[in-house]
C-alpha cells in the first residue's frame, strides 16, 4: 500500500440547499481546455472524483467542480463539473456555487464575468444579497413530441432539448402525480423513462446521452 497522501482543498457551498463542492487546489499537472481536462481526468484520475463526490466524503445529491485556469483570456476561470456517477456537461446550480466560491476567493469583478466550461462560455455576475445572475449556454429544442414505451408505465411523450445537458421534458401529470408527497414513485418513473430512452436509442444530437428527465 502506498504511503503517499494526496491533499486537496475544497470549498463547499449550497444553492437553495443544492450542494456544490469546488476543488480549488490539488489537481494533477495538466494544461488544456475544460473539455480536455474532463477527458484527462476521466481517463487517468477518476479516483479523485470518487474521493471527492462519493461516500464517505460526498453523497449522491452533491455536484463537484474542478476549478481550472482558463484558456481564453477573457474568462476568469475554467470548470469541469462531476458527481458521484461521472462527469457532467454543465450544471446551473453548480455554476452558482462556483460563482460564489470565486467571489469568496476575490476572483470576480463587478459586472459580467465569463467562465469556460466544456459546453461553452457561461456568464455570471457577482453575488448581491445572496443572489447570483447566470447566463447559460444557448438552449434549443432538438426534437418535439418524441414517444417512448416505458415498461410498467405505458407510452410517454416528451421533447428532447439542450441546455448544457440533454433533457427529456415530459408533461407527466396524466401518467403520475407530480408532487413532493410522491418523490419515491417519481424517482422510479424517471429512472424507467431514462432506461427506456437508452434502450430505444433515443438521444440528443450526435448521439448525446439524455441524462436529465
Amino acid at each position: 500500500m502506498s504511503d503517499v497522501v494526496q491533499r486537496i482543498k475544497v470549498i463547499d457551498s449550497h444553492t437553495a440547499g443544492e450542494p456544490t463542492r469546488v476543488v480549488v487546489e490539488g489537481l494533477p499537472e495538466f494544461a488544456g481546455t475544460p473539455g480536455e481536462w474532463r477527458d484527462f481526468l476521466r481517463a487517468q484520475h477518476d479516483d479523485l472524483r470518487t474521493a471527492v463526490a462519493c461516500e464517505p466524503r460526498g453523497h449522491e445529491a452533491m455536484v463537484g467542480a474542478y476549478l481550472l485556469e482558463p484558456t481564453q483570456s477573457d474568462c476568469v476561470a475554467g470548470v469541469v463539473f462531476f458527481n458521484n456517477v461521472g462527469y457532467l456537461h454543465g450544471c446551473l446550480h453548480g455554476t452558482i456555487g462556483v460563482a460564489v466560491t470565486l467571489a469568496h476567493l476575490g476572483r470576480l469583478t463587478l459586472g459580467e464575468n465569463k467562465i469556460e466550461t466544456p459546453t461553452g462560455i457561461v456568464t455570471v455576475r457577482p453575488p448581491e444579497d445572496g443572489w447570483v445572475t447566470v447566463q447559460n449556454v444557448r438552449s434549443w429544442r432538438h426534437a418535439a413530441a418524441v414517444p417512448v414505451d416505458v415498461p410498467g408505465w405505458g407510452t410517454v411523450q416528451g421533447d428532447v432539448a439542450w441546455g448544457g445537458n440533454w433533457f427529456y421534458l415530459i408533461e407527466a401529470g396524466d401518467t403520475i402525480e407530480v408532487g413532493f408527497n410522491n418523490l419515491d414513485q417519481l424517482t422510479d418513473f424517471t429512472c424507467a423513462v431514462r432506461d427506456a430512452l437508452e434502450a430505444n436509442g433515443i438521444t440528443g444530437a450526435e448521439g448525446g446521452e439524455i441524462d436529465h428527465i
